[in-house]
């Protein structure tokens, strides 16, 4: 791959967004010698004060003096010992990439505090969905640099967008040092290049660029090339099941899971690019095939004793899926899965005549998909696999939004709008697959609002997806009963059982959320009795708040339902 390729462009700027960092993330901060207090911008003991934000201009004038103790008193650089020593491996990093220092000159340093901040809420926010970090070895002074630079760019991200851009920069101009040496390929490049592309590609997918989105477009053949290096060094490799967490074998199933996962989030990712822009898949359904499904999340993080390796791959998972026979997996491989059964929808809607004989097939999985795979499985990725699976329904029981997602590549609000206005006037009113995806989107929109976990870029675009549908189903339904109760003489089809039940209950919900909190009714500029308009409101300010890691895709999607809620509304009042 040239260089070229890999390069550089200006990023957009993000919504601030604030991430509290979970019970891995306060264990890894310990290890660094952080105090748990510091996490959140606040000083140890100073309880009485209200928590700053992590990137306040307050600096830690000691870090350097603690730098000039620890070298004078000759104890250790590490960073439990030394609380500065993760901003001077950033200084290190830095000037490695520019020992001009030009770099540092043009970037201040953040203090110490802030980048154990921006790593924490890497681990809360980011590591959940791309979950091939091994918390209980990682340390960052054992981390390739370019990784850890891609890791703190995503931590940095709902807090400083500049520094997170810059950091991203940096990160790919050190891999791709890398990726231009002599005698690199895909099949012989290091775990952590696969890794630090992935996150680089992640970031720059979601920035709200189309710059950034047409970059990872331009690295995605080389991304599928990484990963199909891994598929190979895994399948060449045969994986012994562990015997203790100390024990020289285990640090094989370390490694051969790291592998696994870091395949497998590729493999997402780009489910991801097909569900939201309408990309062909670059790793089809049949390429992990024997490729065995990651295990437990308790087990990778080390929360419990090393069971024997899993021995399900993704073929024989996706066999049990399409079967509608019952599945015990983690809660990664049931993440997989969902996307697998995405894709198998994707392909057959894309396939003409064949997806009208798949149609009854896939709809009879997805429907009972929750029951195939084990439901007790809880947390951030469960509830994104649960808006993937969901959205799959939707492509087969008739929601097709392809012309608006192919439109969202450029990231243009007015392309975006127009695009939403030709699928609505295309809208027709037959049979009952458009109040399935009705009752799935109203599922997808207000069922996940209740849960108290942290969402990610699924949340952010399946979310606007349903409440651009809802709007457009509304818009037609109420047009036509509006019609009927003017009898002007034309014939439209009155709303049936299903429908009103369906409309019953996003009045329900729409009164609830204007009138059932702190006793007082919320105002929208006079959109409030307004159905369609209050789906495009309440997405806006609820749908899309805190999930999504910060996304710059966000601000796109908000601004493009306003104006589409705008739209609706003059529609309505004329």
């Amino acid at each position: 791959m040239q260089s070229s390729q890999y390069n550089n462009y200006p990023q957009s700027s993000s919504q601030r967004h604030h991430t509290n960092p979970e019970i891995s993330a306060a264990m890894l901060m310990t290890r660094l010698g952080a105090q748990p207090a510091m996490w959140n911008g606040s000083k140890a003991g100073d309880d009485d004060i209200e928590p700053m934000h992590p990137e306040s201009d307050v600096e830690n004038d000691d870090e350097d003096g603690d730098d000039d103790r620890s070298r004078a008193s000759g104890t250790s650089s590490d960073s439990s010992q030394n609380p500065a020593s993760l901003k001077r491996l950033l200084r290190e990093t830095l000037l490695m990439l520019d020992p001009s220092g030009n770099i540092l000159r043009d970037m201040p340093l953040p203090t110490h505090r802030d980048l154990s901040y921006h790593l924490a809420t890497y681990i809360a926010a980011h590591h959940p969905f791309h979950p091939f970090v091994h918390l209980p070895t990682f340390s960052p002074h054992n981390t390739p640099r370019p990784l850890l630079l891609a890791i703190l760019s995503l931590g940095a991200l709902p807090t400083n967008k500049d520094l997170a851009s810059r950091l991203h920069v940096a990160s790919k101009m050190m891999v791709n040092s890398r990726i231009d040496t002599d005698g690199f390929t895909s099949r012989s490049a290091p775990l952590w290049v696969t890794q630090t592309v992935l996150l680089n590609t992640a970031f720059a997918a979601w920035s709200g660029d189309p710059r950034g989105l047409e970059f990872a477009c331009s690295v995605k053949s080389f991304l599928a090339n990484l990963a199909a290096g891994v598929r190979s060094e895994l399948l060449r490799r045969t994986p012994k099941p562990p015997i203790t967490n100390s024990a020289s074998e285990d640090d094989e199933w370390i490694k051969l899971e790291a592998m696994r996962r870091t395949y497998f989030a590729v493999y997402v990712f780009f489910g991801g690019l097909t569900a939201f822009f309408n990309f062909p898949p670059a790793i089809p359904n049949s390429e992990p095939g024997v490729v065995t499904l990651p295990c437990e999340e308790e087990v990778w993080n080390g929360t419990t004793p090393l069971p024997p390796a899993p021995a399900v791959t993704f073929r024989v998972g996706m066999d049990y899926v399409l079967k509608g026979q019952h599945m015990r997996c983690s809660s990664y491989a049931k993440r997989i899965l969902a996307t697998g059964m995405f894709i198998e929808c994707w392909a057959a809607r894309n396939g003409g005549l064949l997806f009208a004989a798949r149609t009854d097939q896939l709809e009879g999985v997805l429907s009972s998909f929750m029951r195939v795979i084990h439901a007790d499985i809880v947390g951030c990725l469960n509830r994104a696999s649960e808006a993937t699976w969901k959205l799959a329904r939707m492509r087969v029981v008739g929601l097709d939004l392809s012309t608006v997602e192919e439109v969202l590549r450029y990231h243009d609000v007015g392309e975006i709008v127009h695009a939403v206005r030709g699928c609505a006037a295309r809208m027709a009113r037959t049979g009952e697959t458009l109040v399935v995806a009705a009752e799935v989107a109203m599922d997808v929109l207000f069922g996940a609002s209740q849960e108290d976990t942290i969402g990610g870029i699924d949340d952010v675009v399946v979310g606007w997806e349903c409440a651009l549908y809802l709007m457009m189903w509304l818009r037609r339904v109420e047009r036509d009963m509006s019609i009927i109760a003017g009898d002007k003489g034309l014939y439209y089809r009155a709303p049936d059982e299903r429908e009103l039940d369906v409309l019953q209950r996003l009045r329900a919900v729409q009164e609830h959320e204007l009138h059932g909190k702190n006793g007082h009714v919320v105002d929208i500029e006079g959109g409030e009795d307004r159905l369609p308009v209050f789906i495009g409101w309440w997405w806006a300010r609820y749908g899309a708040r805190d999930v999504g890691g910060g996304w710059g895709i966000r601000s796109v999607l908000r601004e493009a339902i306003g104006v589409y809620a705008e739209i609706v509304r003059g529609e309505l009042v004329a």
